[in-house]
């Protein structure tokens, strides 16, 4: 019973967060063997003492709340009260004091910058060309932007085997029928924001315009064999990982003039709910673009002046679609 129990309280969670806050667990866990402290149940005392080390760490607040929600879990996973972090006040005095400090030194917005259009501008003029890994690489960009996508979310997974049931696979993507197929439909089987795993279809359309995910995904995909593994992969058969792939935007933002300081995974996600909202998108048109289902998309929309580089060039993309039947042929057919 108490097995089940503890597998259905993981079922609760998607598959990234639990990885998420595992890792944290056991950080968490190693910083109170070095300090001789059992690690259950977290007094303020304690907290503040991990949350201190952490900022030695170089680590933002952001980092910091989800840490905190990680030792939460592990209060209510071993059957003991949740903490309540608000009522500490002087680890919240402390936290304040962090990301004060971090604005001063104008860290905090170094972190993940949005990639707004004239990113994507600079990407395509960086990879245009017939190579397989610049096309493979400029389709990624437009799945991740135009579909509202962290990194991590289309490309395949860093440290575990590839998972044809939680990872984007060839038979994840479908096509509109037809010789000039207008959208692509694309399954996102797992995601942060999918806590019940339902699946979502995201629809790109295709665009007149240089910049168009369909025509991106499309050259893709007749340079890439049908068949197994992840659907961003390359020749060798090795998928593209979201550490290589950020490696290689980055690289091509640079060799453009641009700065890529702040690019990160994430970047293509806040970089589309931005430009959405900067052309007039409303609040409910960014969550349902983002798939979001609280107000922590409003962390996502940037709009001072490093976002400003946005253009008006912004289309509507299909809000989420839960994953109820497929249409469509699939690549290839």
């Amino acid at each position: 019973m108490a097995e089940d129990a503890d597998f259905l309280f993981d079922q609760g969670l998607s598959r990234v967060t639990r990885e998420r806050y595992q890792g944290i667990w056991v950080k968490y866990r190693d910083w109170c063997k070095r300090w001789d402290e059992a690690p259950l149940p977290v007094t303020e005392e304690k907290a503040i003492g991990y949350v201190v080390t952490l900022a030695s760490q170089g680590v933002t607040d952001g980092t910091v709340r989800h840490h905190m929600a990680g030792l939460r879990q592990a209060h209510l996973r071993a059957g003991l009260p949740a903490p309540v972090w608000r009522d500490m006040a002087k680890l919240g005095q402390i936290r304040k004091g962090m990301a004060r400090r971090r604005a001063i030194q104008g860290v905090e917005g170094l972190q993940r910058d949005p990639l707004t259009w004239r990113h994507l501008e600079a990407l395509h003029r960086a990879w245009e060309g017939t190579t397989r890994d610049k096309v493979m690489w400029w389709a990624a960009a437009c799945l991740c932007f135009f579909g509202c996508l962290r990194a991590g979310e289309a490309l395949a997974p860093e440290k575990e085997e590839f998972d044809p049931g939680a990872h984007l696979a060839w038979e994840d993507v479908r096509l509109e029928q037809g010789k000039c197929p207008i959208w692509i439909r694309v399954k996102i089987k797992e995601s942060k924001t999918d806590r019940t795993r339902q699946g979502a279809f995201i629809t790109l359309h295709r665009l007149r315009k240089k910049i168009c995910p369909v025509a991106a995904l499309l050259k893709y995909m007749v340079l890439r064999e049908v068949g197994q593994g992840p659907f961003f992969r390359y020749e060798n058969g090795k998928g593209l990982t979201r550490r290589v792939f950020v490696a290689e935007v980055k690289k091509a933002l640079v060799s453009q003039g641009m700065d890529a300081a702040g690019i990160s995974g994430h970047s293509f996600r806040i970089g589309a709910a931005t430009t959405a909202a900067m052309n007039g998108a409303s609040d409910e048109d960014v969550k349902a673009l983002g798939r979001w289902k609280s107000r922590e998309y409003k962390g996502y929309v940037r709009t001072g002046s490093r976002a400003q580089a946005t253009s008006a060039q912004w289309v509507t993309m299909a809000p989420e679609e839960k994953c109820q039947g497929e249409e469509g042929a699939a690549p290839g057919e």
